[in-house]
């Protein structure tokens, strides 16, 4: 069970999550806390977490130990253990709340992007909350990811602020010379308000990873065309 000011640290963002520990092998609190950061996708963020059972802390193999001991006579899939913050700890602030988005207008072209980078939970944060203001005053739609080895998105952008959001991305710290991928002007367009017009919402939000299969070389650079809508 995910406290509520931790939820947002996990993906996907639910108040309650099922995690199985190995039957052999790691010893059982350091398998649940590899569980907890594999679910984070942040290794500096598992150890601001406190793990309890009720009102006990589970700070030991032991304890854990216990817990499932005596869980296990009253069978079921385990215990419910509940995870918080740690006292005093300084967790990541969550996503930025959903702007109201003004109305897309004109002709819009699909916009793709993916860039690999190192990024940190605070340049992550920044990232969000940039990317989401640009992105929402441009009239943009679609969505965008960001993930401790980069950024992936898939975008309509009105063609008339297609200059306007390459520059603004291009000078993202983190991504800096981040590149867009363009729909090519004879693939044709699709008006705002048409029935066809590929998103209706704008997401930006973190993941874990962003990391696709059979990516080559040239997708990892931003160089592959831009994708077709989801």
């Amino acid at each position: 069970k995910l406290d509520a000011p931790v939820r947002h640290l996990f993906e996907p963002q639910k108040k309650r999550v099922s995690l199985r520990l190995p039957s052999a092998g790691a010893l059982p609190l350091q398998a649940l806390r590899a569980a907890l950061r594999e679910r984070c996708g942040d290794e500096s963020v598992e150890p601001l977490l406190e793990i309890r059972h009720g009102k006990r802390r589970i700070e030991s193999d032991e304890d854990l130990v216990s817990v499932l001991a005596v869980t296990a006579t009253y069978g079921g899939d385990g215990p419910t253990l509940q995870v918080v913050a740690r006292s005093g700890s300084q967790l990541p602030p969550p996503p930025p709340a959903a702007t109201l988005l003004p109305p897309q207008v004109g002709r819009l072209r699909l916009v793709s992007f993916f860039r690999f980078a190192s990024l940190g939970s605070s340049r992550r944060q920044h990232l969000l909350e940039e990317m989401s203001s640009v992105l929402a005053r441009l009239g943009c739609r679609g969505s965008v990811y960001v993930a401790p080895e980069g950024v992936n998105g898939q975008l309509s952008v009105p063609e008339a602020q297609l200059d306007a959001l390459s520059v603004a991305f291009a000078a993202l710290r983190g991504v800096e010379g981040l590149k867009l991928n363009v729909q090519h002007a004879s693939l044709g367009t699709v008006q705002a308000d048409a029935a066809a017009a590929p998103y209706r919402k704008l997401i930006v939000r973190e993941k874990r990873q962003i990391l696709t299969d059979g990516l080559t070389e040239g997708d990892e650079r931003g160089e592959g065309p831009a994708g077709d809508p989801a």
